[in-house]
């Protein structure tokens, strides 16, 4: 079998699965990997002293072993790569000429001299992840399950909901989840299909069901599934927690393949018709009055019906035979976060919803991953915590000891110095704020101290005084925003000067133009 690059999360997934009983062959399956390397990995966390089936284990223990276990397994994989040139000859053999995968094989390698140079098994894997396969009629072979084992998730667009207040139409979208056993489902309308309204609609379900089936098949959504591969299947992280925090597991279906999870594929269009049939019953309607008629039609309607294919009631079917098989509900339901990748910039700032947090000085250029609660934000590097911010109130969030010594200590000597002398010699006001920009990494914004100071020679020492006690010295003062506001000083100051002489008395009751810029 050609290489397939394993990494920390895989790893994780081994051993959670280990953990819960399934042999060999069925990780294998599901992870798209061989066996003989699912024995490897194992033997490999023998020998590290890891001890399988004794669940929990601590994830966070393990995270330095696991880094090692990759370190050590590390190769390139560039076999597959050798057809990526002859992708389109080997998509026309097969599906315009008619011609075994196998045969376009060789076809291949005796036009191209790659004989001897790439095995099957190498072709084998890199035509299924560029699907080229055999064109023509297919027939279906329905599989059914055990009780509590399985759920199929699906989303879809279910039409548009009129907003009466806003004067206008919003998309709805409906989150399909339906148990494969029993065939009752949990429907959700909802405006968004970003990750974290897809985890908390699964929440919702679980609390809907009373527990929670062993795996689920979904599609290659965004908000799930960030690689849309079969033989290395990658899910959001938030979507990845939710799954260890309620012990279930996740498979994603093959691209372009509905089939793979027909038992609710069947029940887009019936719920896209019921959405349609409670709009036009009532036009007003909100999106959780759609939520509850929804539920309770899947109860006392469409659950008390028998099912076209079981032949029996889905919602009975469920309360006696699915409903116990599944696993239990943890005391607390989890909470979604919100995951971004953020690369660390030159300053030491990763930016996460137009906020910056501070990362140590090690990390910058490098890939991270931030998660974000309601009051923190954590950041991770290979899977550990590297630092942790409150939630930003303002622009950035930034603790001085990420900065090395070197950064922190360099305002008073050399250039920036110079420039905060510079500024001393226009006033006061203006050298504060060039310090204050300066801080507390100076050379990495010498070329914004650079631009501000060309703006303070350009205008009178007077008005850049008054300006530089009115604004802000945070990341978002730049030179162009900084002569703008120069502009509107002298430009009020003028309009002030056109007007009728006062007397001194009168004068007396008036204000200083800084007093009305914000």
């Amino acid at each position: 079998m050609a290489f397939k690059r394993v990494t920390i999360v895989d790893i994780w997934e081994l051993i959670r699965r280990s953990n819960d009983g399934q042999n060999i062959s069925s990780i294998a399956g599901t992870l798209g990997n061989d066996r003989k390397t699912i024995r490897k990995y194992l033997n490999h966390l023998k020998a590290k002293g890891v001890q399988l089936g004794m669940m929990p284990v601590d994830k966070e223990q393990l995270m330095p072993l696991l880094q090692d276990i990759v370190s050590e397994s590390e190769r390139p994989a560039a076999k597959q790569m050798v057809f990526e040139p002859y992708l389109k000859e080997l998509v026309y053999l097969v599906n315009e000429k008619g011609l075994k995968p196998k045969t376009a094989f060789r076809v291949v390698c005796q036009k191209n001299e790659l004989e001897g140079k790439v095995s099957y098994s190498s072709f084998k894997r890199y035509a299924r992840r560029n699907h080229i396969t055999l064109t023509g009629n297919t027939t279906t072979c329905r599989i059914e399950v055990p009780a509590g084992s399985q759920m199929q998730i699906d989303y879809c667009k279910a039409g548009l909901l009129p907003e009466l207040r806003m004067n206008r139409q919003r998309v709805v979208y409906a989150f399909i989840l339906t148990l494969s056993f029993s065939r009752h489902k949990y429907v959700e309308f909802v405006y968004s299909q970003d990750q974290q309204s897809f985890v908390s609609s699964h929440v919702n379900a679980f609390n809907f069901f009373g527990g929670v089936p062993r795996t689920g098949v979904l599609d290659n959504l965004k908000a799930g599934v960030i690689s849309p591969s079969l033989y290395d299947p990658q899910f959001n992280r938030s979507y990845r927690e939710m799954a260890e925090y309620y012990g279930c597991f996740l498979d994603p279906a093959r691209v372009r393949h509905p089939k793979d999870k027909g038992k609710v594929e069947r029940d887009v269009q019936t719920v896209r018709e019921k959405f349609k049939e409670l709009l036009a019953l009532d036009p007003s309607i909100t999106l959780p009055e759609l939520n509850q008629a929804i539920r309770q039609w899947l109860l006392n309607d469409y659950g008390m019906r028998k099912h076209g294919t079981t032949g029996r009631e889905p919602y009975l079917v469920f309360l006696q035979e699915e409903k116990p098989q599944l696993l239990p509900l943890p005391a607390e339901p989890f909470e979604a976060a919100f995951w971004k990748e953020a690369t660390v910039h030159p300053d030491h700032y990763i930016q996460v919803r137009k906020k910056s947090y501070s990362v140590p000085h090690r990390y910058v250029g490098k890939k991270v991953w931030a998660k974000i609660t309601h009051n923190t934000v954590q950041i991770y590097y290979n899977e550990e915590l590297i630092k942790q911010h409150p939630i930003a109130l303002g622009h950035s969030q930034t603790d001085q000891n990420d900065f090395p010594e070197n950064l922190r200590f360099a305002l008073d000597t050399g250039l920036p110095r110079q420039l905060q002398n510079v500024a001393a010699g226009i006033g006061p006001n203006f050298a504060q704020l060039i310090r204050n920009v300066l801080s507390p990494h100076a050379y990495m914004n010498l070329r914004r101290a650079f631009g501000l100071i060309d703006v303070g020679k350009a205008y009178p020492r007077e008005i850049i005084e008054r300006a530089s006690g009115n604004v802000d010295a945070g990341r978002g003062l730049t030179p162009r925003y900084f002569r703008a506001f120069v502009e509107k000083l002298l430009s009020m100051e003028a309009q002030q000067a056109e007007t009728l002489p006062v007397s001194e008395e009168t004068r007396s009751f008036t204000r200083p133009v800084g007093y009305f810029i914000h």
